[in-house]
């Protein structure tokens, strides 16, 4: 409204001075106040119309050369333009010599707005199609996947580099949301979320770095100029919130301007918030933590326990122990026990909450514990006695149902650790050991029950790393048992009502209807058959997976109740779970201690949650700076 009200000011006066004013908004003003004369007009009124004439001339400047905008105007032209030809064949038949001026002008206005037209249009009779904005805005702002606006830029850069119906360019709105996402970041003491941050940084890089997008000077400086405006915005700031808020602002301003930053690997470390090392009070903590455990008392009987793991595997959290007597099968699923070793007031707790995951890249690991802890003490090393946390099933081996299931917490010794490569061999060639070869024979056996959990969607399957059923039997089996153990105790705590911390891929019925319903509306239109199939894609990838305490189930394993639990050497949420067995399983508790649970979940699987985009973009990064240091 405040365009529109100062260039119908201009135009009144007869003088358009424009040339401070955003060309987008301007461009859009202007034809809207075209558009409602039209409407409006009336062969008997005493205004003068002719100053309407003069808004062809900035029209066409601004969009030349902008093939994007051409596709946008060209149905509201062409409406506009039969509206004209519609007035013109109305002329009234007794039309005043007064009034015979506000003819004239229609036919003016016509000649001009049909050379527009043609200066415009030459070469490029498409129809703009909205639709095709709400496609691409959808991938920005609801999908998220960065990959998938990679593939954008490249098969449909012209609807990138539109404008919605206000006149505001997408850069300028992913600016906007990157801004709102370092406002976010800066405002916490200790810093809040980061991975808006990076993602928005990240599409604003793809954008400008894209030799099929051409953002002009013009609109570059209407950026910059945004950015100075955000920082001069008055605020009270810590040294590391005013050191986090410099980067990022100079971050974005060297994007827009097209400079490349020495993206060294410590760069890439403080940008993504990645601790590759850790702190001397983090490494005392972790050897007193070995003296006190370096005597672990042996059990009094302990079960065959066997890992399978990837060849040169260091950190090796499960192990499975499974025998069968009397038409029953006894799975044993054991899970190494950082809390039987690190109190919960540790700051290792803390740490590894902060850094969520441990980053596995090619020529390194960055874990959530000191190597010494995660690679030594805790791993499942064999002939070593470890502290575990053992998941005892029973199992009716004819009906597959589950007659009994216990948790300990226990001292236990593995047998072996195998690679997955030994127990594809021992399961085709058999092997001398007759307890270990029962034990592959029963694993084999048992998989079809363990499968009956779930079942993984297909196209979920086929776009997500890791599928199950698309690696060897050992890792089949393997991650199986898994499945199996953490769907299970998800279901224990989600029917008892306790406080737990849920793994959830949430298909949104709403979300889903809303692009099938795209897809319709594109179907017929020509040129946008490569866009529907697109759409068929983005409905099958669903949202990513997510950490919570209330439970939405897992749309893709295809599981009313998931978790993680069976990696806690390596994940901070399965480090949760076991807080939350503890607490409410294997021990007593309070509503007090309940209503506590509830909020520590709550806070944390905020945290995980919002670091997924940093980690995932960091690993991308790094293999790129490695690959250009080694170059």
């Amino acid at each position: 409204m405040e365009y529109k009200d100062k260039l119908k000011s201009m135009i009144s006066t007869g003088s358009l001075d424009i040339e401070e004013l955003n060309k987008n908004k301007v461009l859009i003003a202007l034809v809207d106040i075209f558009e409602e004369e039209i409407i409006a007009f009336d062969y008997s009124t005493s205004r003068d119309l002719f100053p309407l004439l003069k808004i062809f001339d900035p029209i066409i400047q601004y969009l030349k050369n902008n093939k994007a905008l051409q596709l946008q105007f060209y149905n509201r032209f062409t409406n506009i333009h039969n509206a004209i030809k519609n007035l013109i064949r109305a002329k009234p038949e007794d039309l005043s010599k007064e009034h015979e001026k506000n003819y004239q002008f229609l036919k003016q206005l016509i000649n001009r707005m049909e050379n527009t037209m043609l200066a415009i249009y030459y070469d490029n009779p498409v129809e703009y199609d909205p639709n095709k904005m709400e496609f691409i805005s959808y991938i920005i702002f609801n999908l998220k996947y960065i990959t998938f606006f990679e593939q954008a830029c490249e098969n449909f850069p012209h609807i990138v580099n539109s404008c919605d119906s206000s006149g505001t360019p997408l850069i300028e709105k992913v600016l906007d949301s990157y801004l709102q996402a370092l406002e976010s970041y800066i405002r916490t003491p200790n810093l809040g979320p980061l991975d808006d941050l990076i993602y928005y940084g990240e599409i604003m890089d793809i954008i400008i770095k894209s030799d099929k997008i051409i953002i002009d000077d013009y609109n570059k400086h209407l950026l910059l100029k945004k950015i100075e405006e955000f920082i001069k915005k008055p605020r009270s700031l810590s040294t590391i919130q005013k050191e986090k808020f410099s980067f990022f602002s100079n971050l974005i301003t060297n994007t827009i301007l097209g400079i490349n930053e020495d993206e060294s690997l410590d760069f890439l470390n403080y940008k993504y918030e990645i601790h590759t090392s850790f702190k001397e009070s983090y490494k005392l903590e972790a050897e007193n933590i070995i003296r006190k455990n370096n005597d672990i008392s042996l059990p009094e009987n302990t079960p065959y326990i066997y890992t399978f793991d990837g060849e040169g595997a260091e950190e090796i959290d499960d192990g499975l122990s499974l025998t069968v007597n009397d038409g029953i099968y006894h799975l044993g699923i054991h899970i190494a026990n950082p809390r039987a070793y690190i109190p919960d007031t540790s700051i290792l707790f803390d740490e590894a909450l902060k850094r969520t995951t441990s980053i596995y890249l090619s020529d390194r690991t960055i874990p959530i514990f000191p190597e010494i802890l995660s690679k030594d003490l805790m791993s499942l090393k064999e002939g070593k006695p470890k502290y575990c946390k053992s998941y005892y099933y029973d199992i009716d081996a004819r009906t597959g149902d589950l007659l009994n299931f216990q948790i300990k917490n226990e001292v236990c010794i593995i047998t072996k650790n195998l690679t997955y490569k030994d127990f594809d061999y021992y399961l085709l060639h058999g092997c001398d050991d007759p307890i270990l070869a029962d034990t592959i024979i029963n694993l084999y056996n048992i998989l079809p029950i363990l499968n009956r959990v779930f079942s993984e969607d297909p196209i979920y399957k086929k776009l997500h790393s890791n599928p199950i059923g698309d690696s060897t039997k050992s890792e089949n089996i393997i991650a199986s048992a898994m499945i199996y153990n953490n769907f299970n105790l998800a279901k224990l705590f989600s029917e008892r009502k306790l406080p737990y911390i849920y793994r959830c891929h949430q298909l949104n019925p709403k979300e889903h209807l809303e692009l099938s319903n795209l897809q319709e509306r594109l179907k017929d239109r020509t040129k946008a058959s490569s866009i529907v199939s697109s759409i068929e894609m983005i409905k099958n990838i669903f949202p990513k997976a997510f950490y919570s305490r209330i439970n939405f189930g897992h749309f893709g394993l295809g599981t009313a109740y998931y978790s993680h639990a069976t990696s806690p050497l390596r994940r901070a949420a399965d480090n949760i779970v076991n807080r939350c067995i503890d607490t409410f399983i294997l021990s007593d508790y309070t509503s007090e201690q309940i209503k506590r649970m509830e909020e520590f979940i709550d806070q944390k699987a905020e945290i995980i949650n919002e670091k997924r985009v940093a980690i995932d973009t960091y690993s991308t990064q790094y293999e790129k700076t490695k690959r250009l240091i080694k170059n």
